[in-house]
């Protein structure tokens, strides 16, 4: 999804909306291999963005800054060259 395909979307809900918490949701099923197992799903509030102007990407994090500094300590991310 693109940012303008986002704030179309956005744009686009009704405003009795205005009050809903925006989360990040995942499903899945407990056992991946059997379709037929109990599905879960979790939530987590959107709480942080990163804009990563290099890829052209905006990261929407349910993590504070000081949970992701405690994950990468040196300021390091998955991406480490360049």
């Amino acid at each position: 999804m693109t940012l303008g395909e986002l704030k179309e979307f956005v744009n686009n809900l009704p405003e009795e909306m205005d009050e809903f918490y925006v989360m990040n949701g995942e499903v899945g099923y407990l056992d991946p291999t059997d379709n037929d197992s109990m599905v879960y799903r979790v939530d987590k509030p959107i709480i942080a963005m990163y804009v990563d102007e290099k890829s052209n990407e905006i990261c929407f994090f349910h993590q504070t800054q000081e949970d992701v500094n405690n994950i990468f300590p040196n300021g390091a991310t998955e991406d480490t060259e360049g």
